[in-house]
């Protein structure tokens, strides 16, 4: 038989068409499939967050808590984070030099455990200088957060970016046996003090400071091993102190305590701006939210103390109070002269802070 060439071809191009065609529809298949298919989301950010405070305590479950909620938040859970509290990865004084070697990413403490590295924090320490948690936390995070004095004068040089930072409100004298009114009454007490500043003041007052980790407190105080503390009422419950304690100022107003927050060099500029600029804002929120329970718990707390676990509370009276600011009033002076001659721009960071509580 004979088969036209013509003929032979016409059938191989059908037959190429087919094939072209049958790949085609099989290719825009595959692509219909995969652009269907779920886009799987970036591996989130994870970071190590070590501080030394229990979990119950009050800058626990409305500072650090609250920040690293409000964190995941902000960035729709591109970060979440590892909590270690309770010294878990170091005690206070270590918390520094963990997040500089990169050991945690965020370290929560005070600057006063490392007054050494930190010591114009202290500036919001000192006594007499504000009336409640919501007013120290304004003020302190003014100076703390990007741009402002302690973050270039103490904290970058230190390759540290503070996240937050806030006070507790003012601190009265609690002690277990000698109740105190006026400073005499202050004379030979041994108390536990936060370092820096609130050793300054006293020892001005005749008291000796003893500095310890929170968590040694209640056995120290059942052992007589210190017959006090300086502290705020919001925290007695946390530090399970309450039925060791018996008595309290109220008023004296003897310095706080203040707490920073702080991510290493290395990891922050590791981290989008826009996860940065969310972590400021939290930051923001997270002054605000703790201040607010802080101020009420502080008062509630008081109450409670007295009502419940009997404690003797003394207010102070006008000519008490008088008494009280005579001695303490050279305090703040003579720590800034003391670190201002060690070259540290203490007076400028006083002024600064006296200038943004006003």
């Amino acid at each position: 038989m004979i088969v036209r060439r013509s003929t032979l071809w016409l059938h191989a191009g059908r037959g190429f068409r087919c094939f072209f065609l049958a790949l085609a529809v099989s290719v825009l298949g595959l692509l219909a499939i995969i652009s269907s298919a779920p886009v799987q989301a970036a591996d989130p950010i994870v970071l190590r967050f070590g501080d030394d405070l229990p979990k119950t305590h009050p800058i626990s479950v409305y500072a650090s808590k609250f920040w690293m909620d409000t964190v995941e938040r902000l960035t729709n859970g591109r970060v979440q984070f590892q909590w270690y509290p309770s010294a878990q990865l170091g005690k206070g004084r270590d918390i520094l030099a963990l997040v500089q070697s990169g050991a945690i990413d965020v370290g929560s403490i005070g600057p006063s455990y490392t007054p050494d590295k930190l010591p114009l924090s202290a500036a919001a320490e000192l006594p007499g200088m504000f009336n409640s948690s919501c007013t120290g936390s304004q003020a302190v995070w003014a100076l703390l957060k990007r741009g402002g004095i302690l973050d270039q004068k103490e904290f970058a040089p230190l390759g540290l970016h503070v996240v937050f930072g806030l006070t507790n409100p003012p601190y009265e004298i609690q002690t277990v046996n000698r109740a105190v009114a006026k400073p005499a009454d202050m004379k030979g007490l041994r108390l536990k003090t936060l370092g820096g500043a609130s050793d300054e003041a006293a020892l001005k007052l005749g008291a000796v400071p003893v500095q310890m980790a929170v968590s040694d407190l209640f056995l120290a105080l059942q052992r007589g091993t210190v017959d006090g503390r300086f502290g705020a009422f919001t925290s007695v419950y946390a530090n399970s102190t309450q039925d060791v304690l018996n008595h309290s100022t109220v008023g004296a107003d003897i310095g706080s305590f203040v707490l920073t927050t702080y991510i290493g060099d290395a990891r922050w500029k590791s981290l989008p701006l826009d996860i940065q600029d969310a972590m400021l804002q939290a930051g923001d929120e997270t002054w605000k939210n703790f201040c607010k329970e802080a101020d009420a718990e502080n008062a509630s707390q008081a109450q409670q103390l007295q009502d419940k676990n009997h404690w003797v509370l003394h207010s102070m009276t006008p000519d008490e109070l008088a008494e009280w600011h005579k001695v303490l009033a050279p305090v703040a002076d003579d720590w800034a002269k003391t670190l201002d001659g060690r070259g540290k721009p203490a007076s400028a960071v006083l002024s600064a802070f006296r200038a943004a509580v006003q």
